[in-house]
């Protein structure tokens, strides 16, 4: 049959056609009903959406994973997170004809791995999950059990970050590095090249906020010396270039040294050491701090705000340029957006003196905007791009698909108060950096897969239809290629946008504690519990912040320790007095106590 091999190939890359769609639109009824409250509606569509074998099993577990936290089920999540785990390390394996496979149709049909501040995010929630089930325990030894799987989650994120610096070195080693004589020639050959972004600069090397879990995880447990080295370590982590990076607020890299200080002096053995790195890193109010801490209870805040941004497609288009003897790509010009171009401009768009001139070139004699061209020029390797078919294959026009992100979002401030006290929270992590920040680095190795996916399809529709004198062969095959091309857009969607950190010390008794959170277009979401504390507790609080529709009510997650449920609600545009207290107000404190006992 003469159009049999066609259809062979519209066969197979049909099978990408469903995947075309970004994953962000095909769960974007899950993530209304989260940013609403309706946890468990939004469970129900991950569910029918999504399946716990398929290729998007990493996601189903994960997303999952969150909603069952967020519904208060901590074994549920965990056991979901737990599976995650597995999947995940699984899948840093593929084999070579599921690659082959991907690559002939798109990377959504292929299993989705995670990226490495997902993987490490697995055991953050776990964590927290654990300090959850600590909460709702009705018996000391059912509190210690969590405690300790709290402390497991701990180590076993100490392990996986040991693991991120070894792989990609230490903030101070990448530091050092700069300055080397070498590397600062090699810096300025590639700007001079065009290449402006430093991937280096945008790897996803450490993760302060969870050195600074792990330590609360140890202090809880009354492990004072652990405590102390994973607090030290996010102190540094943020000080060297993690805060930096991830474009966080001031605040985290003081309170995690003030914690330091504090298990110094709680561990004893420490006077010379804790007094010169309390004058070192503290400012004089919190080293006065240290003096007020006896008898009273710690509550510490975790407030999850927001959603983290969509990963999105963008077509780019691919055509030859016989006599410059290069491939051109750039942005199509018509329905573009302004992030779209701003991303292409940023780590593909020819940027160099030579670069832009091709670009005037081809802009000249093609009527392009030159500034957002990407001119790969093949020199020497144009006559073997002919001889195995790709020029003729791709011709004046090939559709080819590249991830990108917006613009990361501009979240308001939160404030945290008490008893005519308040506080503002501390900006103590931002996945919705971290995962723009993937992509960055990712872009180069993007748009290489994108253009070698394409050219093969390409070049195999075209030998199909060498036989053929009309051309339709080759047309038909070319256009289905195209159409079916796809990039990846898949990512952790429900994880926040940004983590806020608040720790205040409180006297014992009740405290109506209440939180104000700015999320963004004049959105505010407003929480509060009651806490019964006693001298030495340790009290965590963690709160889910999303901008949901004008005048809804978000669903309360099961607390303990108060004595009325939580009233939360979202309001757009609302406001409320001011609280009267400078927002570095600070609470008297004294040093506790009391530790969680062992189980012996």
């Amino acid at each position: 049959m003469k159009f049999a091999p066609l259809l062979s190939l519209l066969l197979l890359t049909s099978l990408g056609i469903t995947g075309c769609a970004s994953y962000g639109a095909g769960i974007q009824g899950a993530l209304t009903k989260a940013e609403q409250g309706d946890y468990a509606g939004s469970e129900a569509i991950i569910s029918s959406s999504l399946t716990p074998d398929g290729n998007d099993r990493l996601l189903y577990h994960l997303e999952l994973g969150v909603l069952k936290h967020l519904q208060g089920d901590y074994a549920a999540s965990n056991d979901l997170l737990e599976r995650a785990a597995q999947i995940s390390e699984s899948l840093d394996t593929i084999s070579v004809s599921n690659s082959f496979y991907t690559l002939m149709t798109n990377p959504r049909q292929g299993p989705y791995g995670g990226a490495d501040y997902e993987k490490v995010l697995i055991n953050y929630y776990k964590a927290l999950n654990y300090f959850g089930l600590a909460q709702l325990a009705l018996t000391r030894n059912e509190r210690l059990d969590a405690i300790e799987g709290a402390r497991i989650e701990a180590r076993r994120l100490i392990i996986r970050l040991n693991d991120l610096k070894t792989r990609l070195g230490t903030y101070q080693q990448a530091s050092d590095a700069k300055e080397q004589t070498f590397n600062q020639l090699m810096r300025i050959f590639e700007l001079l090249l065009g290449n402006w972004v430093n991937n280096d600069d945008f790897l996803y090397r450490d993760d302060a906020l969870a050195h600074y879990l792990s330590g609360l995880s140890f202090e809880m447990n009354g492990e004072y010396d652990d405590a102390r080295i994973s607090y030290q370590t996010a102190a540094t982590s943020y000080g060297s270039g993690y805060a930096k990076q991830f474009r966080l607020a001031d605040g985290m890299e003081e309170q995690a040294w003030f914690d330091t200080v504090r298990m110094m002096r709680t561990a004893g053995g420490y006077d010379n050491e804790w007094r010169q790195l309390a004058k070192k890193h503290l400012s004089k109010v919190r080293q006065n701090e240290l003096n007020t801490l006896d008898g009273k209870a710690q509550l510490i805040v975790i407030e999850h705000k927001g959603l983290v941004s969509q990963r999105k497609e963008m077509s780019l288009e691919l055509s030859v340029n016989p006599n410059l003897k290069s491939l051109n790509i750039r942005p199509y010009f018509i329905g573009y957006e302004a992030d779209q171009l701003a991303w292409f401009w940023l780590l593909y768009a020819d940027k160099s003196v030579y670069q832009l001139v091709t670009a005037y070139l081809n802009a000249v004699r093609n009527n392009e905007l030159h500034l957002f061209t990407k001119t790969v020029a093949l020199g020497p390797l144009y006559r073997e791009a002919e001889n195995i078919g790709l020029t003729q294959a791709v011709g004046n026009s090939m559709r080819i698909t590249v991830p990108y992100y917006s613009p990361p979002q501009i979240l308001g401030s939160t404030r945290l108060s008490s008893d005519g006290a308040s506080w503002t929270m501390l900006e103590a992590a931002s996945p919705e950096q971290m995962a723009v920040q993937e992509q960055i680095v990712r872009s180069g190795k993007d748009i290489q897969l994108a253009l070698a996916r394409s050219a093969l399809k390409a070049i195999t529709a075209a030998s199909i239809g060498n036989g053929d004198s009309s051309g339709f062969l080759a047309f038909a095959g070319k256009l289905a290629a195209q159409l079916t091309d796809a990039a990846e857009t898949r990512s952790w969607l429900l994880l926040p946008a940004n983590i806020r950190v608040s720790r205040v010390f409180l006297e014992p008794g009740e405290h109506q504690v209440s939180l104000d959170s700015d999320i963004k277009n004049g959105q505010h979401y407003r929480d509060s519990k009651r806490f019964t504390l006693k001298p030495g507790d340790i009290e965590l609080w963690q709160v889910r912040s999303m901008a949901a529709s004008t005048g809804s009510t978000a669903v309360p997650t099961p607390e303990t320790n108060t004595a009325k449920p939580p009233q939360r609600t979202v309001s757009d545009g609302a406001t409320e007095p001011a609280p009267t207290n400078d927002d570095k107000a600070i609470v008297s404190e004294k040093k506790p106590t009391r530790s969680l006992p062992s189980k012996e």
